[in-house]
């Protein structure tokens, strides 16, 4: 695999490998971006962020330090399916030497990669503002705005954070059962759809447009009205406590000038860890 170890690595750990019990995975994907792109200079965005940023996690009371291995930026080739397959065997690879991946990026259409290394046994909670529930877009059925379609058609799924979808897209999305919490549900409806998910294993995807705009402006698709950090970290804590999480994406940043989505991004990764092995503990 093209691994290394050295100055771009995430939180400037020094870990090898072997050692290591995350391996973050950056995918610069920016194929079928269809508002702002620039999605593929997110992944190195985040790298430099994280070291802005203490292994110490307030929130969850817990050190990460040497637990994070940051392998090379894959190289993608421009054709959707290619680049999808790429990322699906370098997932494949981390989870097969016992790991967990972290893949960062990049448009969202990475997730449905990543969802392709793991069988059925195990669901995806989705943070995203958007249905992702798309048919096609101009013909193309691989874009990011049909995630959440192409992991459901073979996993069980969750959406969080949604406020921005077709009347189409909704029925769809209702007629296949998929558990739905809207933003201005999040305090109240979170745990009462974690309850549907029957499979104990659990995958988190995060499109950083899931959070509003004005703590996450860096991203290829902003919407107003959407969830906080606290919103994140409670969501999280409640996973955490009530799952195995097998592996864990964020996803459509863009690097911006203020670095704020970057700096959030980063921090939401030491939190999963965080949280992760605090309730393994």
């Amino acid at each position: 695999m093209f691994f290394h170890e050295g100055s771009d690595s995430f939180l400037e750990e020094e870990v090898e490998y072997k050692k290591a019990k995350y391996v973050i995975i950056p995918v610069p994907l920016d194929i079928t971006t269809t508002y702002v792109n620039g999605t593929k200079f997110g992944p190195a965005s985040i790298i430099e962020a994280s070291r802005s940023l203490e292994n110490y996690d307030y929130e969850f009371d817990f050190d990460v330090k040497d637990l994070i291995f940051t392998i090379n930026q894959l190289q993608l080739p421009l054709d959707a399916k290619k680049a999808i397959e790429a990322i699906k065997q370098t997932v494949s690879d981390v989870v097969n030497d016992g790991k967990i991946p972290i893949m960062i990026g990049g448009e969202h259409l990475g997730s449905y990669a990543s969802s392709l290394a793991f069988g059925d046994d195990v669901s995806f909670v989705i943070f995203d503002a958007h249905g992702d529930f798309k048919k096609s877009i101009s013909g193309v059925e691989l874009t990011h705005a049909s995630t959440t379609r192409l992991i459901s058609s073979s996993k069980k799924t969750a959406i969080v954070g949604l406020r921005s979808f077709s009347r189409s897209d909704m029925q769809d999305i209702k007629s296949m059962g998929i558990p739905v919490v809207p933003v201005k549900e999040l305090s109240k409806g979170f745990s009462n759809a974690m309850k549907k998910i029957r499979n104990k294993k659990v995958y988190i995807s995060v499109d950083m447009d899931v959070f509003d705009p004005s703590i996450a402006p860096g991203v290829g698709t902003p919407q107003p009205g959407g969830i906080t950090y606290n919103d994140f970290v409670n969501a999280l804590k409640t996973i955490a406590s009530n799952f195995d999480i097998v592996g864990m994406d964020v996803m459509e940043t863009r690097r911006t000038e203020s670095r704020a989505t970057e700096v959030l991004a980063a921090k939401i990764i030491i939190d999963f860890v965080a949280a992760r092995e605090k309730n393994n503990e």
